[in-house]
């Protein structure tokens, strides 16, 4: 884990410099005046007591010389303090923008990534500090850009101060300097031992979160009460705190123990310089030079614990500077979602999809249990596949598998004759109109969900794809129509579905994106009879003259299908047209015999 805190820090602050070079030269500019400004205007404090004290002891001194020096100094602090303040009021906004995009090119990155991070919790502990990194305006890279830019009068003002006391004694300047080695050696030796610590910090975040973002969950609130999940979830979060705090209370006895040699540098250092002095000024040094050097080891002390300060917290946040360029930079699939391929252009636009699963295996990351193992059958051009079976068989997998949110385990799945691998995510994703089980509803308006976009949109297609979803009736009770803003997350008028109602809007949401290949994953689990019938007659309007697959545990739906693809625990058992499979009086007759009189006779009736 050592190796893990060893990073090229001059690697990482170039990187970020010329971040600034592309994004925002004028910052270089407000830097230097800020430096200048701001670096001067300590040292008035530091000259003006000797210049008081030297006119007051001066034979035939007087009040007006007093004045005119004090107004002199209050007028030179007014301009420097005021450009100082302004110039760093003006920057700060731009730092803001430039931490908000990197935060830009991490959301950008998160939604290129391949998918199977997204179903990996360790990959979100893993990678939190280098996420985190751009959420906030006091660490990562905003805190690093500030302290940079704030350390820059700072280190000239301390420049000024090392030479001048520099001059007068070598021991009080290296004194001063042990003591500023002493805090960052112990700044970096607490932070070494935190960064060991992130991943179980990490952990122990997320566990508690989660029970924190359960209570604040609308969806939760009714199982909550109802079977009494708060003392449950009020235990557990008891427990996670405790062990978050033990976590923190680990790190915190470190930085404590640790603070005990910057008090004894801090002391020694202090001893050192008043000592020397006190014997100078008996030998002969004036007050008013004695009052001088005081304030000026005083501001010195002050400065560079504050540069000292600064430099330990760029060196510590300039870690996870670098972990998120790391994370940024290395190709978690995003790459291949962005390059561009030949292959798209070698299918028509709109052209029915053919695939092949050609000795396919396949098991989850990080996971020895294979899900399918050599499974080979062809979804053909034009054809309606319905694909059931029991619970845990695989069937969404397989879908996750053809729509190249995971890659084969082993063998390979071709589209139209090229391999899937082939094609850049991009190309693949714009095959596909899904409906999946879980239905995502943005806080968007219902127009820019359907079209799932802001910019462009045919509002014409968007009410057709409603109308032919069922939601032409709901349409009609909404004041705001397709401008009506989904949740009551963004806006307090904001419309919440049933969750039929969502689910008939993800069937729009595939309607509308008209994709070569239709994809209903359960589509129809949150429909109440009527509604189910309603779809179901309409099966074959919707997919009509594309590839479809239907998944789905109720049966009867089948009744719509060209074939049937019955999968169990040991892959695919049974393929087949409804009739053929029932003739057979396999694994998927009995099943559908067990699932009821209901499909029975619904059989019946479309015979």
């Amino acid at each position: 884990m050592e190796n893990d805190l060893k990073y090229p820090v001059g690697q990482t602050l170039k990187k970020m410099l010329h971040y600034v070079t592309t994004a925002d030269k004028k910052i270089y500019l407000y830097f230097i005046i800020f430096t200048i400004t701001g670096g001067m205007y300590p040292l008035f404090s530091v000259l003006l007591p000797k210049y008081l004290l030297n006119e007051i002891t001066k034979a035939g001194g007087d009040a007006s010389g007093i004045l005119r020096i004090v107004l002199i100094f209050l007028i030179l602090m007014a301009v420097f303090g005021f450009t100082r303040t302004f110039i760093r009021e003006v920057t700060i906004p731009r730092i803001i923008y430039l931490r908000l995009s990197y935060l830009g090119k991490t959301m950008d990155k998160l939604v290129s990534i391949d998918y199977k991070y997204m179903e990996d919790a360790s990959f979100f502990e893993d990678n939190s500090r280098a996420l985190d990194s751009t959420n906030s305006d006091d660490n990562g890279v905003e805190g690093v850009y500030t302290k940079l830019f704030d350390a820059g009068p700072i280190a000239f003002t301390s420049l000024g101060l090392i030479l001048f006391i520099g001059k007068l004694n070598i021991w009080i300047l290296l004194g001063l300097l042990l003591n500023v080695a002493a805090g960052i050696w112990v700044k970096r030796s607490a932070y070494k031992y935190s960064y060991k610590r992130k991943q179980d910090v990490a952990h122990a975040d997320r566990r508690m979160k989660y029970y924190y973002n359960t209570t604040h969950d609308f969806g939760f609130g009714k199982d909550i009460r109802l079977y009494r999940f708060q003392d449950r979830i009020n235990k557990n979060y008891s427990q996670e705190i405790k062990g978050f705090v033990k976590i923190q209370r680990s790190i915190k006895n470190r930085e404590y123990f640790l603070g005990m040699f910057e008090i004894l540098a801090f002391l020694i250092s202090n001893a050192l310089t008043y000592a020397i002095l006190v014997y100078k000024t008996v030998n002969g040094m004036s007050i008013a030079d004695f009052s001088m050097y005081i304030i000026a080891v005083t501001t010195l002390t002050v400065m560079l614990g504050t540069l000292a300060d600064q430099f330990s917290y760029i060196l510590n946040e300039g870690q996870y500077v670098y972990d998120y360029f790391n994370f940024i930079d290395t190709d978690l699939g995003d790459k291949a979602y962005k390059e561009k391929t030949q292959n798209a252009e070698k299918l028509k636009k709109g052209e029915t999809l053919e695939i092949v699963f050609d000795n396919v295996s396949f098991c989850y990351p990080g996971t020895d249990k294979y899900i399918f193992k050599n499974l080979n059958f062809t979804i053909h051009k034009g054809e309606k596949l319905a694909i059931v079976g029991i619970n845990g068989a695989g069937k969404s997998t397989l879908v996750k598998l053809m729509t190249g949110l995971f890659a084969a385990t082993e063998g390979e799945i071709r589209i139209n004759g090229i391999p899937v691998s082939e094609f850049n995510k991009k190309e693949l994703y714009a095959m596909f109109s899904a409906v999946f089980q879980e239905i995502n509803v943005l806080a968007y308006t219902i127009k820019e969900n359907i079209a799932c976009s802001s910019l462009v949109m045919d509002e014409k297609r968007v009410i057709k794809a409603l109308e032919k979803a069922g939601l032409k009736e709901k349409l009609k009770t909404l004041p705001k129509g397709i401008d009506q803003t989904m949740l009551k997350v963004i806006e307090e008028d904001g419309v919440e579905f049933s969750g039929g109602e969502s689910q008939k809007l993800a069937i729009a949401r595939a309607l509308y994106k008209d994709a070569s290949m239709v994809i209903m994953d359960e589509p129809t689990a949150a429909l109440d009879a009527l509604a189910e019938a309603e779809i179901y007659e309409s099966f074959s309007d919707l997919v009509s003259g594309k590839t479809a697959v239907y998944i789905s545990h109720r049966l009867a739906s089948t009744k719509f299908c060209d074939r049937i693809a019955f999968f169990d625990g040991d892959g695919l058992r049974e393929y087949g047209s409804h009739e053929e499979l029932m003739e057979a009086q396999g694994a998927y007759y009995n099943m559908f015999m067990v699932q009821g009189k209901y499909y029975n006779e619904e059989v019946a009736v479309s015979e």
